[in-house]
């Protein structure tokens, strides 16, 4: 980078000062339910295993506990699909925020992007549709589904308190240069308004800022550049989980 610097003027933010919308931050805190309460308990005692060298590198170590501790931060079903959906979990608190602000800006068809680099959509390309309705009693219902993902769980929350399905999309639909323009004019438009994607898929180079609203962070990633990448893609408002 010395080197780098010799032969380039490197500029910053800070140091360019170039103006960029207002952002109101917004910290919406849970509270963990008593199965992530006892699997921490369990993630510190393996941790003071590996401190005490009372387990080999390959059976268990910190990285390993780090990315379990992210994920069950997130939700305990990534952990294990069969344990109870936590009522005020990240993604149920998450989904009523969404909706919540869906519903209040009916009329400007205002947008929102998720950002969540974890438990990705597993549906994409199967068979099985996960947002497939039925007629139960006179009321269209979504079918069960076993949890796979936080994305098509979410989706699937949001499409139950009333957000369209059309109107929600994931960037990991979009696979091709062509496909994901075609997906940003929506968003643009106003078409989809409610976008969730990864820092990596969704960061730079994504250009649907007219009519966003509110961005959401579902989980935190490693590097503080995703963070300003995902920051990056603001316009008015941010909500942080």
């Amino acid at each position: 980078m010395s080197m780098f610097k010799e032969i380039a003027d490197i500029q910053t933010a800070e140091t360019l000062k170039l103006p960029v919308p207002k952002a109101n931050y917004k910290t919406v805190v849970v509270e963990p339910s008593e199965i992530q309460k006892e699997m921490v308990k369990g993630l510190g005692e393996r941790a003071e295993r590996i401190r005490k060298r009372l387990v080999k590198p390959n059976e268990d170590n910190m990285l390993k506990i780090t990315n379990e501790g992210r994920k069950l931060a997130l939700d305990q079903r990534i952990i294990n699909p069969m344990l109870q959906d936590f009522e005020k979990s990240k993604v149920n608190v998450c989904a009523n925020n969404i909706y919540e602000i869906w519903e209040q800006n009916k009329d400007k068809k205002s947008t929102q992007l998720v950002f969540c680099d974890l438990s990705t959509p597993k549906s994409l390309g199967s068979m099985e549709n996960p947002f497939e309705m039925e007629e139960i009693n006179g009321v269209w219902k979504l079918k069960d589904w076993q949890f796979t993902d936080v994305y098509t769980d979410l989706k699937r929350k949001l499409i139950e308190k009333g957000i369209p399905e059309d109107e929600i999309a994931f960037i990991h639909e979009a696979d091709t240069e062509t496909k994901k323009k075609e997906l940003f004019a929506k968003v643009r438009k106003g078409d989809i308004r409610v976008l969730m994607g990864s820092t990596s898929k969704m960061g730079a180079g994504t250009n649907v800022q007219n009519k966003i609203k509110a961005i959401h962070h579902l989980d935190v990633p490693y590097r503080p550049s995703d963070l300003q990448q995902q920051d990056g893609r603001r316009n008015k408002a941010r909500k942080r989980k």
